[in-house]
């Protein structure tokens, strides 16, 4: 059974397609990248008149934020041939603990933004966004894994330093499966990494956490047919007022409580 169902959608499925299509730095991205808009169209579409309401599913009627982030993703083909770029940004509450990741684009409906409310542990997703477009709302609520159910992403240390931004930064290695890449990392920031590129870059949808502390400032996957990956920090704790209005849209909820790190 799916994690989340939402009015038939697989929400699982969307969540690792994006995931996917954002580590698959080759020249079928376009092609897999149209495929995956055209069905979730497709499938949004389909479902998104039914309004499935389940209990317990609570979430505020709108949401401020006074912080953000800037990340950039850059996918390369095999010869470090520059395919595709896209921008993310996190915002958060100086004074609070939710927080929002956001893709950001122009493009008609191809935004995507997830709320992460902590105070009522609830998920709120917002699909179809930019140029626009009128945009699909869902409410998931999430649990917590317990310790030993967290999944790490083991990393090793190296002697290498660099600077990031005015932050001194570690690097470290790492290979999961058939794709490894490097790591570096800042003792220097006491942000959460719930707000910075490891999460806003979807790694926490299959690694919940490193093995290690520290705030992760830049990150790079690569496969063995030379397809590489860079997610970099652009811009931290900019100064910046963002609220999110929910008064009055058609808000679907989610049947099933959710692993935190799914969103």
């Amino acid at each position: 059974m799916s994690d989340l169902l939402l009015s038939g959608i697989d929400v699982k499925f969307v969540t690792q397609s994006f995931y996917y299509l954002r580590l698959t730095p080759k020249t079928t991205l376009m092609k897999k990248t149209f495929f995956l808009i055209f069905n979730l169209f497709t499938i949004i579409t389909a479902f998104g008149q039914l309004q499935l309401k389940a209990p317990g599913v609570k979430w505020d009627e709108s949401y401020s934020f006074d912080q953000s982030n800037v990340f950039q993703v850059e996918a390369y083909a095999k010869g470090n041939e520059l395919m595709r770029t896209m921008h993310f940004k996190t915002y958060y509450q100086s004074t609070g603990n939710n927080f929002v990741t956001k893709l950001v684009t122009e493009t008609k409906g191809t935004g995507m933004e997830t709320i992460l409310d902590k105070i009522n542990e609830v998920a709120i997703q917002i699909w179809g966004e930019g140029g626009g477009a009128e945009p699909y709302y869902n409410a998931g609520a999430f649990k917590y894994p317990a310790e030993q159910d967290l999944k790490k992403l083991d990393i090793l240390p190296t002697s290498e330093i660099k600077d990031i931004l005015g932050y001194s930064c570690k690097k470290y290695t790492y290979t999961y499966k058939k794709i490894f890449g490097e790591v570096w990392i800042t003792d220097q920031i006491t942000l959460s990494n719930d707000v910075g590129v490891f999460r806003a870059a979807k790694m926490a949808a299959i690694h919940n956490t490193l093995s290690v502390g520290g705030f992760v400032m830049e990150m790079t996957t690569e496969d063995a047919k030379g397809g590489r990956t860079l997610m970099k920090t652009v811009s931290l704790k900019n100064s910046e007022k963002y609220t999110i209005d929910l008064k009055g849209v058609k808000m679907n909820t989610a049947i099933n409580k959710v692993n935190y790190y799914t969103f």
